[in-house]
């Protein structure tokens, strides 16, 4: 469940919850505690859903679906906040506590009041998730360095016996975390964007969702972790401002692997059963061949052994693998943008089809149906249907 405001941008609040929650594989339910007018660049007016209509959500959904975890977005008020608490402690609701209180500039988005009742709440909840700022504002004192970072989750936890994961975001380039006096250092690959709308929310979402898919607080942490990097990795350049964070990201790479898999198959069967004799000609005797598939994601499919031609016959050698060496394919689609391609021998026919202009060959990639690398010739294509046919035409 997520306990939050709507984002018109689709990029932040609840919007970005059920995102996450939907890639992880879990069902999300939505009590909307305050609705936004924004964009990627401002915020131009916020409404407060009135706390009676929020206990009326609470129940509607707790009556029938009855969500173990949830997880809070925006709480503006006191009325608000104590709205939820009042519900989260009557349905022993396992809450994740995202604090939102202060952006990622540093600039103040409540009153002093509703920080004493987030301090309130944080007496039901299983984890918080502040980040720097917003720890600072929880403390009462600044936090200049990682020393200082750790000692703020430390002393989160001990003050308020909640768990803490205290979010450095840039300026440290880590979290830190105290979970059941258990102390954890996430540290996360550093990725150069500004597009980060919605990070914190998917990160809090993730931890939410893994829980509810049965996993314990530290990995649901450690998990969420690496899926909120991945998603600031792969954000979004959308809007004139802060582009979003793509949630949807870590599940489209999976797929991509699957059909990485799939296209090459194809394109395996096609050598193998369909076209040997075509293919077997661009292969000299003794020589070896492969093929491989890169996603947007970077991920690399190749076989672990390769196609080998002996006399007359061809034998495929070795499960497909994902990123299990980069080889000559790997840098040929790379250096063309392509997403699959096929190891041909250098042999003299190729190389007077290329003469001829009949087959586009460089060393860049640009503009070419195959590129010269190492003494070897790549096939390259967008699709397996485009390599198929240049395949074929080179009969």
């Amino acid at each position: 469940m997520t306990i939050a405001g709507s984002d018109s941008g689709g990029g932040a609040g609840l919007q970005a919850d059920l995102k996450t929650f939907t890639s992880l594989g879990v069902f999300g339910t939505v009590i909307v505690t305050g609705l936004t007018a924004q964009n990627t660049f401002e915020v131009t007016r916020v409404m407060e859903v009135p706390p009676d209509f929020i206990e009326a959500q609470f129940d509607a959904v707790m009556r029938d679906l009855n969500p173990r975890y949830a997880k809070t977005g925006m709480l503006a008020s006191t009325k608000v906040i104590e709205a939820v608490k009042k519900k989260v402690e009557e349905y022993k609701i396992d809450l994740i506590l995202d604090p939102v209180m202060v952006a990622k500039s540093g600039a103040s988005l409540v009153t002093e009041d509703v920080v004493s009742s987030i301090k309130s709440l944080m007496k039901d909840s299983l984890i918080i998730t502040p980040n720097k700022f917003e720890a600072e504002k929880l403390l009462g004192k600044k936090i200049e360095s990682e020393e200082e970072l750790k000692k703020s989750a430390k002393e989160l936890y001990e003050k308020y016996s909640v768990n803490a994961v205290v979010k450095g975001g840039s300026q440290f380039g880590l979290d830190y975390a105290i979970i059941d006096g258990e102390e954890l250092e996430l540290k996360g690959e550093k990725i150069e964007t500004n597009n980060t709308h919605g990070s914190g929310d998917v990160f809090s979402a993730s931890i939410t969702a893994y829980l509810a898919k049965g996993f314990k607080l530290k990995d649901a942490v450690k998990k969420a972790k690496e899926f909120t990097t991945f998603a600031i990795k792969y954000s979004l350049n959308l809007g004139k401002g802060h582009g979003p964070v793509d949630p949807f990201a870590y599940p489209e790479a999976l797929i991509e692997k699957e059909i990485a898999r799939e296209e090459l198959e194809d394109l395996l069967y096609f050598i193998e059963k369909k076209e040997e004799k075509t293919f077997k000609d661009l292969i000299d005797e003794n020589d070896k061949s492969n093929v491989g598939y890169l996603t947007k994601y970077g991920d690399f499919v190749t076989l672990a052994g390769g196609i080998i031609r002996y006399l007359d016959w061809l034998k495929i050698d070795g499960p497909l693998l994902v990123n299990w060496k980069k080889n000559d394919i790997y840098e040929a689609l790379k250096r063309s943008g392509k997403k699959i391609g096929v190891i041909i021998s250098p042999s003299d026919k190729i190389l007077s089809l290329a003469e001829e202009n009949k087959i586009k060959l460089s060393e860049s990639g640009i503009n070419s149906d195959a590129i010269t690398i190492n003494g070897k010739i790549i096939l390259v294509a967008d699709s397996v249907e485009e390599l198929k046919k240049k395949i074929e035409g080179l009969k």
